[in-house]
């Protein structure tokens, strides 16, 4: 392996941190990185057989949100490397990591390591945080040893091409994707909002948009919290009688840190 190529789906950056942490260790020449957030349909991935690609996507419900799914499958490879990471919000990441891996399969990679990392979880907040802040400096840490053991693993090795297929968590059929309810979303508070946009330009569906007020389109929305968790003025709020009962479980029964998986 000569180059590194970052491929990730981030809506409020954790993925993104974790995925870069990686590549920074990998002691390889970074020639792209795509962050595939937003402008999906401009995507378009070049890989070569001596790049390594680390692919990042967080954990909705157990499985990949299924908005960049179709994103994933626009990759072809040649039996290039490829580390597929997940990132869960400190309940668990079910399927997600096997998804992943089937993908990329189908993609044509060869898969060399696989790890499973924990991040904020979308509904934490300052009342009932879950995952606050991670990934934290062990997590990085941890990001700097799974890339070290990905390097040890292709320098024994030699030839990825020789690797044993790489086994995962996981099990099939997958986890039943749930239908999310299209009346729930979160709010903007009017009194609080001054139109500054920020909620439109960093949601990954383009769920918002501004006129007079603020429009949310429930059939788009993924409950990634994203523009609740960067509205400067904090305008954006996510109060649900359904969302609070979820919130509360996970914070009643996720409390206690987990700490990353590895697969090499």
């Amino acid at each position: 392996m000569e180059t590194l190529s970052l491929v990730y789906f981030s809506p409020t950056g954790t993925t993104q941190k974790i995925v870069r942490e990686i590549g920074q260790e990998m002691g390889l020449k970074l020639i792209s990185e795509n962050n595939i957030t937003q402008n999906q349909d401009k995507f378009k991935p070049e890989v070569n057989g001596n790049c390594l690609t680390i692919i990042g996507i967080p954990v909705y419900g157990g499985r990949l949100p299924i908005t960049v799914i179709e994103a994933l499958k626009k990759i072809q490879s040649n039996q290039s490397p490829v580390v597929i990471v997940v990132v869960y919000g400190n309940r668990d990441y079910d399927d997600a990591l096997l998804e992943l891996k089937e993908i990329a399969i189908n993609c044509g990679f060869r898969i060399i390591a696989g790890a499973a990392f924990i991040g904020e979880h979308s509904f934490s907040s300052n009342d009932k945080p879950i995952a606050e802040n991670r990934p934290d400096k062990q997590d990085l840490i941890k990001c700097r040893d799974f890339a070290r053991m990905i390097n040890k693993k292709t320098n024994d090795i030699r030839d990825v091409n020789t690797a044993i297929e790489l086994n995962v968590t996981g099990k099939y059929p997958y986890k039943e994707r749930k239908q999310l309810p299209v009346t729930i979303h979160p709010k903007t508070d009017n009194d609080l909002c001054n139109r500054c946009g920020t909620c439109v330009d960093i949601c990954p569906t383009n769920a918002i948009t501004i006129k007079e007020t603020e429009i949310t389109n429930g059939e788009l929305c993924t409950w990634c919290c994203a523009c609740v968790k960067n509205c400067p003025n904090e305008a954006r709020i996510f109060d649900n009688p359904t969302i609070n009962a979820f919130k509360e479980k996970l914070f009643l029964n996720c409390s206690i840190r987990k700490e990353p998986m590895y697969f090499v």
